[in-house]
This record gives C-alpha cells, sequence and structure tokens, in this order.
C-alpha cells in the first residue's frame, strides 16, 4: 500500500491521552495511525521529531469583513489562521458590512466563492441574526445552506445600533428566534453575545463627563454586571423553551458561575472563553492604549483564574478568538475606536504558552478545548476535530519548547498592532496540515490559496 503521506515519530494528542506512533494520509485523510515501523509506504515522509501532533485547531468565533473589505480579509487572515495551527474557521461576519442586513440566502454563494478562491483554512459560516427575516429564514440556512448556528447580539440595542443602521434585538428577536432553534435537530445551536447594554450607557455618560478616555475607563463602563445579567437572562429564556445556548466570549467570573449554576440543573449551556480573557488584563497596557478596546473588555487576575479553573473542570468548552482585523484603532480614543483585537495566530500560541507550559491544563484538556468540542458544536465532528482513521488529515505539528517574543511585523495579519506585542510565549506550532497539504512550515506559507473549502454542516 502507498499512500501520499506518512508522519512519523508522532506523539499523537487525543482527548483520552497521548500515544507514540504514526499518522498515514492519502487522499486527504488519515488512513492509518500505528507505530512507526507499521506505517505504509508514502510518497512523502514528515519526521515529527518526537514532538506533539494535535488535530488541526478549530476557532468557533471569527470576523470577516467587520472593519475591511471583506475579500481582503478572505486573503489576509487565512494567511495568519493557519499559521497559528488554525484549520477550520467559523465565521460570524462575512459577506461585506454593505450587506450586513440582506438575507443569508442572496449573499451566500458570492460570499462562500470569494471565500474559497482565497482559503487556507477550511471555513465554516455563522448567521448572524440582525432582522425579522433572518429570524424567520433559520430553518432555510439550516436546510438549503448548511448553516446551523445562530449569532444573537443582544448588546446591539439602542444607541449603538442606530448607529450602525441596525434595528435593535430586543427580547422579543431573542425569544422568537430561540423557539424557532427549539423546534430544530441538532447540530442547530443559538450563539448568544450576551450583555445589557442599558447599564453600559449609564456608566459611559458618566465616564465622558468626567473626561475619561483611557483603557481602563472601557473596562469600568461595562462591569462584570453587563454581562452576568445578561447570561442570567438568557438562560432562563432557554430553559423555559429547553433549547441548547452556546455563551460567545464569557469574560467574567460571575458569569461563569451562573452558567455552571445552569449545567448543574440539566441545561444545556455550552460556555466560550478567548485568550484574551485567559491571560491579558488592561493592567497590562499603558494608559491610553486604545488597540487594547474589546467587547466585552479586558479585565483582571481574578477573572482570568476563573476562567482557566472553569477549563480545568469542564464548565468552560471552547476556545474562539473573536478574531478581527483592523488598522488606525490608535489614532483614536476609547469611545470612537472600533472594539476587538486580532488573535488567529496567537489563539493556539498563548493556550500552549500560558495553560499547558504553565501547569493549567494538560495537551488532552487543549485538544478538548480547541478542537474536539469547536468541532461538536459546529456539527463536523468526527470528520474535524480529532485524528482518527476516516478523518480528515488536518493535522498540526507543535513544538512546546519553542520560544517567540511576540512583534506585530512577524505576524501575518493585516492588523496593524497586536495585544501581545513584545510578550515571549512559549510553545509555537510549526507545521500546519489542511486535508493532507502541508500550508505551514516554520512559520512560512507553504500552501496555495484555495487549500480551504467551505464546510456545510448537515442538517438532521
Amino acid at each position: 500500500m502507498l499512500v501520499d503521506a506518512v508522519i512519523k515519530n508522532c506523539r499523537i494528542v487525543g482527548i483520552d491521552g497521548v500515544v507514540s506512533g504514526g499518522i498515514g494520509i492519502d487522499g486527504g485523510k488519515i488512513v492509518a495511525i500505528a507505530k512507526d515501523q507499521n506505517l505504509p509506504s508514502a510518497d512523502e515522509y514528515v519526521d515529527a521529531k518526537g514532538r506533539f501532533v494535535i488535530p488541526g485547531v478549530i476557532d468557533p468565533h471569527v470576523h470577516y469583513s467587520l472593519y475591511r473589505p471583506y475579500e481582503e480579509d478572505c486573503k489576509s487572515e487565512t494567511r495568519a489562521a493557519v499559521c497559528g495551527g488554525i484549520t477550520t474557521e467559523a465565521l460570524m461576519t462575512w459577506g461585506g458590512m454593505d450587506k450586513l442586513l440582506a438575507s443569508y440566502k442572496e449573499k451566500f454563494e458570492e460570499a462562500k466563492s470569494t471565500v474559497e478562491r482565497h482559503a487556507l483554512a477550511n471555513v465554516a459560516f455563522i448567521a448572524c441574526l440582525f432582522t425579522d427575516q433572518h429570524i424567520r429564514e433559520i430553518p432555510e440556512y439550516a436546510r438549503d445552506l448548511g448553516i446551523t448556528q445562530f449569532k444573537h447580539c443582544l448588546f446591539l440595542r439602542g444607541k449603538d445600533a442606530e448607529a450602525l443602521g441596525i434595528p435593535s434585538f430586543d427580547d422579543t428577536k431573542l425569544y422568537t428566534a430561540l423557539e424557532i432553534a427549539s423546534t430544530l435537530a441538532p447540530p442547530v445551536i443559538s450563539m448568544i453575545h450576551a450583555e445589557n447594554v442599558e447599564i453600559y450607557y449609564a456608566i459611559k455618560e458618566k465616564l465622558m463627563k468626567n473626561g475619561r478616555k483611557d483603557l481602563r475607563a472601557w473596562t469600568e463602563a461595562k462591569p462584570s454586571i453587563c454581562e452576568s445579567e445578561a447570561v442570567n437572562r438568557v438562560i432562563a429564556i432557554s430553559e423555559y423553551l429547553n433549547v441548547p445556548i452556546y455563551l460567545v466570549h464569557i469574560s467574567s467570573s460571575e458569569s461563569l458561575d451562573i452558567a455552571v449554576q445552569a449545567q448543574a440543573r440539566g441545561s444545556k449551556v455550552i460556555v466560550e472563553t478567548c485568550p484574551q480573557y485567559l491571560s491579558l488584563s488592561w493592567k497590562d497596557f499603558p494608559e491610553n492604549y486604545v488597540p487594547a478596546k474589546c467587547n466585552p473588555p479586558l479585565r483582571d487576575e481574578r477573572h482570568i483564574e476563573k476562567l482557566w479553573w472553569g477549563i480545568q473542570k469542564g464548565y468552560v468548552h471552547c476556545i474562539g478568538s473573536d478574531h478581527c482585523a483592523s488598522v488606525g484603532k490608535g489614532e483614536l480614543d476609547i469611545w470612537s475606536a472600533p472594539a476587538g483585537l486580532p488573535g488567529l495566530e496567537t489563539l493556539l500560541p498563548v493556550m500552549l504558552s500560558e495553560g499547558v507550559n504553565k501547569g493549567r491544563i494538560s495537551m488532552e484538556k487543549l485538544v478538548e478545548v480547541c478542537c474536539h468540542n469547536p468541532a461538536k458544536v459546529l456539527g463536523i465532528h468526527p470528520q474535524k476535530g480529532t485524528i482518527a482513521v476516516g478523518s480528515d488529515a488536518d493535522l498540526v505539528i507543535v513544538d512546546l519548547d519553542e520560544s517567540r517574543r511576540v512583534k506585530v511585523e512577524n505576524l501575518h495579519t493585516a492588523s496593524d498592532f497586536t495585544p501581545y506585542e513584545g510578550r515571549e510565549l512559549k510553545g509555537w506550532p510549526v507545521l500546519t496540515m489542511v486535508g493532507g497539504n502541508i500550508v505551514m512550515e516554520d512559520g512560512e506559507i507553504t500552501g496555495k490559496p484555495g487549500v480551504g473549502k467551505y464546510i456545510p454542516r448537515k442538517f438532521f
């Protein structure tokens, strides 16, 4: 038997343990997992040199075209993804901001074609529900487009929604969308940005009157009660309708406590957090460092350690980057600058450096929250998210001992900053494979655009 490629001398990581051996790949699929001497002959051999091999990271929370043209993000940010060991991205905004309110049926084919022309990583689409039409069409998106995850933006109401020309996402929309989702089978799930913006508006007004424009003012304007109150409200509605929900980018100890209590009651509450909420505090930056503005805001060490505890105990299920590329934030003040951080290329290094290498989590737990669980949520497991015979050959070789000092000039994102500038991270991906194709090796892009594909999810 002759196969396309063999990766030998691996430490293969799964959620249940680490095994030594190698991996045979043919036709983009894993066809053998065995001791090196028992692997089939191959056209190409890769020596992992005793390093860890993990499934390709699946990022369930990525934004394209928020602040840049959609096609430009498709060109640059997919490069950042594979250099960070991410082989599948789930896009929450896509197709262009000028088409934000259009039916996803109208913009789907063009958006799919555009991203596939440039993709080095695989792509799944998530539908953000901005309009009543979007909500009515949920069953059609699932059935016809393979979109089975739906984003609910609770922060888009009042002044901020008006400024963007977007209808307010009130509790009527929330209830109606969750009610429709409750009639549909897995993997349909509602993804919730839980935030009480009325509290934020009141605090923001006071801070602005006092002339505050510092980074800490952004954190103070959005205290944890903004998130935790909304989390509590959303969980109450989801429990009443008996519908699963996915809480995106949870940032606070209080919100996690509420989710843990709901999980203990048997509620179907999946929790996501992000590397920035596991590794960064507003205290880490100069007083007026506007680029670190993100939503939810950066908090402090108490919240950081509680979120790591949640991962360790299995209460936090997924890690998403909430990535968006932007330029020029540093030229604006804290109130007018766009919120959001680039994070595709640093998601895995942060989890390796701050998690595995600091003893907070094991490699198995990393695979669970960065690969296995996101694949389950998106409805693409065991096609992806695991190293098993028959699964796609989306694989990453990781060097746990490699240290790099992060500099934006060495990253592949179009963003002109990184919140990790100057920070040393230990543990980096050194090879990324998508569908059996090596697309990144030793920090250099080796794949051709178009390797990545759109992944429709099957609606049962």
